[in-house]
């Protein structure tokens, strides 16, 4: 296998960061969708880049115990989940495996956008890591983003978008800023593996391309000063830190800061662990950080920073 030289691998790597800055060709008839996680950044992607459809692929838990003590906000995530009948095909919502501050930033959100956020889900975190045979994901094995956000999104698009205009793919915005520009991909098409029909009494399964990644934050020179400055002063009130409380992504310091806000949910990221024949990071495992002492300097609330864009914040 020949290799470039120094030179050439640096042309070629600027080559790359710089086709991330040229907007894809959008045809006129071409449905456009943003991809909330509830995190500052796509919340602020869903209000300067309006789409066609703002969606937001929720991830659950069966855990009794991480149950939102709030009521109310139950009923009103279930009653979101069941228009598009993911209640009948899942069951109730019992619990997020994020802050369950994200419930509410979601349905503010909507308020402020006055337009309709759409919530779907996939199977629950803990169905999921039994169809992968009692594992965890990690870096080697990141199924956690494509089957409970890629996944329902691309089904969604399939079985719903595409039906009513008879067209696809979708024009697919990503949250990704400018000053993390190495987090996209240079391949823009959204691939996944859906169910499209039946062969007898069979599910047929088929790659859908369902989807052309767009990323106007990076287009735009949009960094995290700006994001930060916009949603100073306004009323939804963010989860300091996003995305899922256990994600594996995270540092070290910021699973263990968790611990302490998050007892429960951490709990069920461990015990998950405890089943599993891998841990989610490589050196160490979830019942080993929460030991390990608060380093004061460290910058909490960085969130994750998984490369798939569909989850992360």
């Amino acid at each position: 296998m020949m290799f470039g030289s120094p030179t050439e691998m640096i042309n070629e790597e600027r080559d790359y960061l710089d086709s991330l800055k040229t907007e894809p060709t959008k045809k006129n008839n071409m449905i456009s969708i943003n991809s909330l996680s509830g995190g500052k950044t796509s919340s602020y992607l869903a209000v300067h880049y309006p789409a066609d459809y703002n969606i937001f692929s929720l991830v659950t838990i069966d855990s009794e115990k991480c149950k939102p003590k709030d009521k109310k906000i139950i009923q009103r995530v279930n009653d979101k989940l069941s228009i598009f009948g993911f209640t009948e095909k899942y069951g109730e919502f019992i619990a997020t495996a994020e802050d369950d501050k994200i419930l509410k930033v979601m349905f503010d959100l909507e308020q402020m956008l006055g337009k309709e956020i759409i919530w779907i889900r996939g199977d629950s975190f803990d169905n999921v890591n039994k169809k992968h045979g009692k594992l965890v994901p990690n870096m080697e094995r990141r199924y956690c983003t494509s089957d409970m956000k890629m996944y329902p999104i691309a089904n969604f698009v399939y079985n719903h978008i595409m039906p009513q205009y008879e067209m696809m793919p979708v024009f697919s915005n990503v949250g990704f800023r400018y000053d993390e520009e190495h987090r996209a991909k240079k391949e823009r098409e959204l691939k996944s593996k859906i169910i499209v029909g039946k062969r007898g009494t069979r599910n047929k399964w088929d790659m859908v391309f369902w989807g052309v990644a767009n990323y106007p934050l990076i287009y735009d020179k949009i960094t995290h000063y700006h994001v930060r400055k916009f949603w100073e002063n306004k009323s939804i009130d963010f989860q300091v830190d996003s995305n899922c409380v256990g994600c594996f992504w995270k540092d070290v310091q910021q699973l263990r800061k968790n611990w302490d806000n998050h007892p429960d949910k951490m709990e069920w990221f461990a015990e998950q662990e405890r089943k599993s024949k891998y841990n989610y990071k490589s050196k160490t495992n979830y019942d080993n950080i929460k030991k390990i002492g608060l380093q004061e300097e460290f910058y909490f609330g960085t969130g994750s920073g998984c490369q798939a864009g569909f989850c992360t914040d």
